[in-house]
C-alpha cells in the first residue's frame, strides 16, 4: 500500500495570522486516503526542514529523507507564499519550506501538496523557482492564488484518489469543491522519456508512472476553481 505523511499549523505565534482548520484538512486526508499513514505533525512539531533536503539552503538542516521523501505522498496544509510553505516554527530552520530547498523523488515521494496560499504562483519564474524540486517527483500541486482556510479539501482530495480518479483531476476536484472561481488552483508536474504522470493515480486504483528521475520535460496548470 502508499504511505502518507502530513503536517498542517494553525499557530504561527505571530509570524503570520492564526488559522483554524488546517489539522481537520491535513488528517482528514490521512485518515481517509487508502494507505499506511506514517506521520502526523502539526504547529509546533511541524518543521519546514521536514519537506527539505539536507546541505541546500542556509541554514542546511533539511530533513527530507526521514519525512516527506520517505513516503509517496506529503501533504502541507498551512500558510504560504510564493517563497514556499510558511511554518509557525522558525527557530530550527528559517520557518518557509523554498522549493529552492527541496529535492523530493530521489528517496520516495512521488507526490507533494502544498494547500497553502501562492506556493505555485505563476510569477513569470514559476519553472525556473521550482524546477530543481524534481528528483523523481511526479506533481507538486497547490495553488497559483491565495487559497481559503478548507478543513474539508484534503478529505475530498483523498475521496477522489480512492474512487479511482487520476491525481490531477483528484486535485481539481477537490479545489472546485472548495474554493469560488476567483481562487486559481496549479500543478506542476514531470516526465521523460519512458514515463506518463499525467495519468498517475493513487497506488492500487490504477495505472501511475514510473518515476521521471532525470525530468525532460515540467508541466505547468493554472485554472479557475
Amino acid at each position: 500500500m502508499g504511505t502518507i505523511g502530513v503536517e498542517w499549523a494553525n499557530k504561527f505565534h505571530g509570524r503570520a495570522q492564526d488559522l483554524k482548520n488546517n489539522d481537520d484538512n491535513a488528517q482528514g486526508f490521512a485518515n481517509t486516503l487508502q494507505g499506511i499513514k506514517r506521520f502526523d505533525w502539526g504547529d509546533d512539531v511541524a518543521w519546514d526542514q521536514d519537506f527539505e533536503q539536507s546541505g541546500t539552503g542556509s541554514p542546511s538542516s533539511g530533513t527530507d529523507q526521514l519525512w516527506a521523501d520517505s513516503v509517496d505522498i506529503a501533504f502541507y496544509s498551512g500558510h504560504g507564499n510564493i517563497d514556499g510553505g510558511f511554518f509557525g516554527i522558525a527557530n530550527l530552520d528559517d520557518g518557509i519550506a523554498r522549493p529552492s530547498n527541496i529535492r523530493l523523488g530521489d528517496q520516495n515521494c512521488e507526490w507533494v501538496v502544498f494547500d497553502a496560499c501562492e506556493v505555485l504562483k505563476d510569477d513569470g519564474n514559476v519553472f525556473g523557482r521550482c524546477r530543481q524540486m524534481f528528483t523523481g517527483l511526479h506533481y507538486v500541486l497547490g495553488f497559483h492564488t491565495t487559497c481559503g482556510d478548507s478543513g474539508d479539501r484534503g478529505r475530498i482530495f483523498a475521496e477522489r484518489l480512492n474512487a479511482g480518479d487520476r491525481v490531477r483531476d483528484a486535485w481539481i476536484h477537490a479545489c472546485t469543491e472548495t474554493e469560488g472561481s476567483d481562487t486559481w488552483l496549479a500543478y506542476m508536474r514531470a516526465d521523460a522519456a519512458g514515463t506518463d504522470t499525467f495519468n498517475d493515480h493513487w497506488w492500487g486504483k490504477g495505472f501511475t508512472s514510473t518515476d521521471p528521475s532525470n525530468p525532460t520535460i515540467r508541466f505547468y496548470l493554472k485554472t479557475s476553481c
